[in-house]
C-alpha cells in the first residue's frame, strides 16, 4: 500500500462513523433547538413548565435508581459466591445466568404479566382459590423494579466476576491471618480491590436501566406509570408527532448519560486505574473462602434466583403458548399446539417477519463489522492523527440510552433528500451503531493478540499493507470474527426498541 494508503482507508471509516453515530446526535441537538421562529429553547421550556415530565423524570429515576440497587444487591453476591468461594455447581449457576443475559427483557416481562397480574395472574388465581388473596401485582413501580431487576442482574454479574476471578488470593490470605473475619475480608480487601468493576457495573446497569422500554411498556403503561423511554414512545406516536419536544426529552437523557460516562472515565483513567492493579508478575491464584455448613443453602439460593430469572419465565411462556385460556385456572385439557399451528400456516405474515428479521441481523452485523474492524486497525496499526478521537466516535454509543440515540436517528433522516424512516435499510445503521463498541473493543483486542513481527515479516518479502491485511492479519482474526458478529447477530435478533421507534 502507498503512503497515502491509511488515508485511503481512513476516509471511509470516517465517513461511516459519521454518518451511523455523529450525524444522529447532531440533528438530535438541533431538532431540540428548533422552534418555528428560529433556533430558542421552548422544547425545553414546555417540557420542564410540565407538572407531567416532573412526575416521569421522579419516575425514572426511582424506576433506574431501585433496578440498579436491586441488581447490584443480586448480581454481586452471586459473583462472590461463583468466584471466590467453593459453592457446588457453580459452573451451572453461570451458565443460567448468561442465559439470562441474552434472554430479551420482554420475555420476562410477558411471564411475569402471565404469573403476577392483578386480577388474572396464575399466582394470584391460585392463592385467591386457597386463601382469599391476591398480593401480586407486577403492573406496579415495584414490578418493574423487580422483573427488570431480575434481566438487569446477570451483567452486573458478568462484569463483576470476571475482575473477582483475577484479584490474587494472597491479599485475602493475608487480612484472614491477621484474623479478619469473612465479612471483614470481603468488604474491606476483596470488594475495594474490583471498586473499578463495580463502578462500571452500576454506571452502565443506570443507562441501561433507562434504555429498557419493553419492560416499562408491558408492565407499567397500564398502569399510567411512565419513565424516559414510555414517554419518548409517547411523544413521537402522538398526532401529530411531538418531535420537538421528544427531541429535548432525549437530550436531557443523553446529558445525564454523559455525566455518569465522565463519572466512570475519571474513576478508570489510567491514573485512577493503577491503585487497584492486583495482577503483578509474580504470579496470582484465586482464593477459595470455604464455605462450612452454608454451601447448599447458599446454593439453593443461587438456584432459586436463577428459577426466577430464567426458569419461572421460560416455563411460563412455553405454557401459555400451548394453552387456549391465556388467563386463569387452566387445565392440561386447554393444552394444544393451535397457536404454533396459526403462527406457521395462517398468520399471513409470519414467514415475512422471520425474513426481514435475519436480513437486519445479518446486514447490519456485516456492515458494523466492517466499520468496526476498520476503526480498530487504525487505532491499533496506523500513527494517522485524530485516531483516539476516532475510536471515541465510534464507541460512545455505549453510554447513550438506545431510545435517545433512535430518537436522533429519526430526526437524521426522516426528511427529503434522506428519508429512510420507516425503512430497514434505517434500522439496520441504526442497529450498527448502537453495537459498533463492541465490535470496536472486540477487533481492538484480537489486534493486540497478533504479534506484529507476523506483518513486519510480509513487509520484509515485499508485500504491500493491503495484501498484508488480508493475506496475515484478517485469517487470524477470523474467530474474533466469527465470535463477534455471532454475537452482534443476536443482539440485532432481540432488539426491540429500534425496529419499534423507526418502523414508521
Amino acid at each position: 500500500m502507498s503512503r497515502g494508503g491509511p488515508w485511503l482507508v481512513a476516509a471511509p471509516v470516517v465517513l461511516a462513523v459519521f454518518v451511523l453515530n455523529i450525524y444522529p446526535l447532531g440533528w438530535l441537538a438541533v431538532g431540540s433547538l428548533s422552534t418555528p421562529a428560529g433556533i430558542g429553547l421552548d422544547h425545553y421550556r414546555e417540557l420542564f413548565l410540565r407538572l407531567s415530565f416532573a412526575s416521569v423524570l421522579f419516575d425514572s429515576w426511582l424506576f433506574a435508581l431501585g433496578t440498579t440497587l436491586l441488581a447490584l444487591g443480586l448480581g454481586v453476591p452471586l459473583a462472590v459466591l461463583i468466584a471466590r468461594t467453593d459453592l457446588p455447581g457453580k459452573e451451572a449457576v453461570r451458565l443460567a445466568t448468561v442465559l439470562a443475559f441474552v434472554s430479551p427483557p420482554w420475555l420476562t416481562a410477558m411471564a411475569y404479566v402471565f404469573l403476577a397480574s392483578p386480577n388474572a395472574g396464575t399466582l394470584n388465581v391460585w392463592l385467591h382459590q386457597l386463601f382469599g388473596v391476591k398480593p401480586f401485582n407486577v403492573h406496579s413501580m415495584s414490578g418493574m423494579i423487580v422483573v427488570s431487576a431480575l434481566f438487569l442482574y446477570s451483567f452486573v454479574f458478568l462484569t463483576v466476576e470476571s475482575a473477582l476471578a483475577a484479584v490474587d488470593g494472597s491479599y485475602e490470605e493475608a487480612a484472614r491471618v491477621t484474623g479478619a473475619s469473612r465479612w471483614t475480608v470481603l468488604t474491606r480487601v476483596t470488594l475495594p480491590l474490583v471498586t473499578p468493576s463495580l463502578t462500571a457495573a452500576t454506571v452502565f446497569s443506570l443507562v441501561i436501566a433507562w434504555s429498557l422500554f419493553a419492560t416499562p411498556a408491558i408492565l407499567g403503561m397500564p398502569a399510567r406509570i411512565y419513565v424516559f423511554a414510555t414517554q419518548l414512545y409517547l411523544l413521537l406516536n402522538a398526532f401529530p408527532p411531538k418531535l420537538g419536544l421528544s427531541a429535548a426529552l432525549a437530550m436531557v437523557f443523553c446529558l445525564s448519560a454523559a455525566v455518569l460516562g465522565l463519572a466512570l472515565w475519571l474513576l478508570r483513567r489510567p491514573r485512577a486505574a493503577g491503585r487497584y492493579a492486583v495482577i503483578t508478575g509474580k504470579g496470582h491464584r484465586p482464593a477459595l473462602m470455604p464455605l462450612g455448613g452454608a454451601r447448599w443453602p447458599a446454593a439453593l439460593a443461587c438456584w432459586v434466583l436463577t428459577g426466577l430469572a430464567v426458569g419461572l419465565p421460560y416455563l411460563m411462556v412455553l405454557w401459555m403458548s400451548l394453552n387456549t385460556s391465556w388467563f386463569g385456572a387452566a387445565g392440561l385439557a386447554d393444552l394444544s399446539l393451535t397457536n404454533y399451528a396459526y403462527v406457521l400456516t395462517e398468520y399471513p405474515n409470519t414467514w415475512r417477519i422471520v425474513w426481514n428479521s435475519v436480513a437486519l441481523a445479518t446486514g447490519g452485523s456485516a456492515l458494523v463489522l466492517a466499520v468496526g474492524l476498520g476503526v480498530a486497525y487504525l487505532q491499533a496499526r496506523t500513527a494517522l492523527p485524530g485516531r483516539g478521537l476516532l475510536g471515541a466516535a465510534a464507541s460512545y454509543t455505549v453510554i447513550l440510552p438506545s431510545v435517545a440515540f433512535v430518537t436522533g436517528v429519526i430526526w437524521a433522516w426522516i426528511r427529503p433528500p434522506f428519508a429512510l424512516y420507516g425503512t430497514l435499510a434505517l434500522i439496520a445503521l441504526a442497529q450498527a451503531s448502537r453495537v459498533m463498541p463492541i465490535v470496536v473493543r472486540n477487533f481492538g483486542d484480537g489486534l493486540a493478540q497478533v504479534d506484529r513481527a507476523l506483518e513486519e515479516a510480509g513487509t520484509t518479502c515485499g508485500a504491500g499493507r493491503g495484501r498484508i491485511f488480508l493475506a496475515i492479519t484478517l485469517p487470524l482474526l477470523r474467530f474474533v470474527a466469527l465470535g463477534t458478529f455471532t454475537l452482534v447477530f443476536l443482539a440485532s435478533l432481540r432488539d426491540l426498541n429500534t425496529p419499534l421507534f423507526l418502523s414508521g
